[in-house]
This record gives structure tokens, sequence and C-alpha cells, in this order.
């Protein structure tokens, strides 16, 4: 069969095997790899939420924004809250086996409140101008919201604990990875 070769393409599935497309298949940079993907999905998302939470002027009765000079600002602090949480907790290398000094520890939970107080605070202030009959309809959607993320968090984390136990699994039996020749 022509398509039964080696060639990184998968046709079955009709799309890329990324390890056999990468050009090198070591553990290490897997890790710094997907630290790098963390480190930017979420500084950007955190300053898109900072940034339009800053821009929100008004939510009830319609919804008015403004974008002005304070909403950079607000985008490019929490930008560099965020990275500076994950290169804090990662390390300057992205250093995932050594454990986290005192000093390091305290910075976490100092930053880690920061940026919860200051992921809560701009959708508390959001929210000034809602009545009392439209405060119960919000309560619940964010109860709501908060229920369907701990769920999600619950699976990654499931997911997370399986992979490492077959990764560990896969170490023990000395398994290499497959790579092309």
């Amino acid at each position: 069969m022509a398509w039964a070769d080696n060639s990184g393409f998968d046709r079955h599935a009709g799309g890329w095997k990324v390890g056999l497309v990468k050009k090198d298949g070591s553990r290490g940079n897997d890790d710094r790899t997907l630290m790098r993907v963390i480190k930017f999905s979420s500084a950007f998302s955190l300053g898109i939420m900072a940034a339009l939470l800053y821009s929100i002027k008004q939510v009830n009765p319609t919804l008015q924004y403004e974008i002005s000079w304070g909403t950079a600002v607000s985008f490019a602090m929490a930008v560099a809250f965020s990275w500076a949480y994950w290169r804090l907790l990662f390390g300057k290398q992205n250093d995932l086996n050594g454990g986290l000094s005192k000093f390091r520890r305290r910075w976490l939970l100092a930053l880690s409140v920061f940026l919860a107080v200051g992921t809560v605070v701009p959708f508390v202030y959001a929210l000034k101008d809602v009545t009392a009959e439209e405060a119960s309809d919000v309560a619940q959607g964010t109860a709501i919201a908060l229920v369907v993320l701990g769920a999600v968090g619950f699976l990654f984390w499931r997911v997370t604990r399986y992979l490492d136990a077959d990764t560990r699994r896969d170490g023990e039996a000395g398994e290499t990875p497959h790579r092309p020749e």
C-alpha cells in the first residue's frame, strides 16, 4: 500500500502526526514548548480580559465600553504579571524538576493572591450598577459558571494524572518513542 509508509501524514485521521513531524523528540524540549504555550496563552488571555474589563463603563441597561490608553496599560500590566507568575513558578529555564525555594514560594503566593484579586475586582466593579432583582440572576450565572469551570478543571486534573501514569509506565518498560529514519 502506498499510504502505509512512514511519511508523517496520518491518512486515517487526515492530519499530521505531531510526534513524527517534530525535529527533536526529546521530552525536555516538549516540556519547554508546553510551558511557553502555557505562559503565552495565559498571559495573552489575562491581558485581553483585563483590557476588556477596564474598557467596560456601563453594563445596565446597555453595555457601554470605551477604549483608551488605560485599556492598553491594563493589557500590558496583566500580561506582565501573568508572565512573571509563570516564570516564578517554572523558573527562568522552565526547570520542572527543581522545588521552589522559600523566597520563590513567598513571591508565588503574593502574586497568586494579587492575580486572583485582580481577576475578581474588575468583575465586581463592572456589576456596580446591577439592580437587586438582576443580582440573583448574576449570582446564579456565576455559580453555574464556577461549577462548570470546576468540572473542567477536575477533568483536566484526571487526564493529567492518567497521562503522567502512562508516561511513567512507558519509562519503566524501557519503551522509546518512535522516530522516523
